[in-house]
């Protein structure tokens, strides 16, 4: 009997079926949570290129009086994965003195349009970082909603968003993450 015993050392096909949903489960939850990492790391470009383009028309304001408009760059839709700051990026951007370093995976905009705005001519502006992080066709946007001095806004060139509200306040002059439509995955 024990030499018996002695040969039988393997898994029955039930305990290798509970290691294999195990490991897909983890598998699962690791797959998210990289997933959900990556849109972080995506968001962090866009929230510091806000930031500087923000500083950079507060400057151009105190310079010349307005905001400078800017359509959104690189041009065309917005796709997975990082692109070019080509030479049409460069010529939209030139008069602020704007250019992010290196590629990157959001378009980039400055809105004064004075449909779009309640504040006088140029004289408040709101910056858009839209994206489509994975290619869906639903877009991540963050915007930096800059006042008029009677706290009027503009609301975002694409998707015509106005400030986001949180915790009962209108967020104003920082980088915000607009909160996503139906059915949108990238945030």
């Amino acid at each position: 009997m024990l030499e018996h015993d002695a040969r039988r050392r393997g898994f029955t096909l039930i305990e290798l079926m509970i290691a294999v949903a195990i490991i897909g489960v983890l598998a699962a939850t690791a797959i998210t949570s990289w997933t959900l990492y990556q849109f972080r790391t995506k968001r962090t470009e866009a929230m510091t290129n806000l930031e500087a383009l923000a500083q950079m028309e507060v400057s151009y304001f105190g310079e010349y009086g307005v905001y400078y408009p800017a359509a959104p760059m690189p041009a065309g839709a917005p796709v997975p994965g990082k692109r070019i700051w080509d030479a049409v990026a460069e010529a939209e951007f030139a008069g602020l003195g704007y250019a992010p370093e290196g590629s990157v995976v959001y378009s980039y905009d400055v809105n004064t349009f004075p449909a779009d705005c309640a504040c006088a001519l140029n004289s408040c502006f709101t910056a858009s970082a839209i994206g489509d992080l994975d290619g869906d066709l639903s877009l991540a946007l963050i915007g930096f909603y800059q006042p008029d001095a009677n706290g009027n806004t503009c609301v975002t060139a694409i998707g015509v968003n106005p400030p986001p509200v949180r915790a009962g306040v209108v967020v104003l002059s920082e980088p915000v993450v607009i909160p996503p439509g139906p059915g949108s995955d990238d945030f």
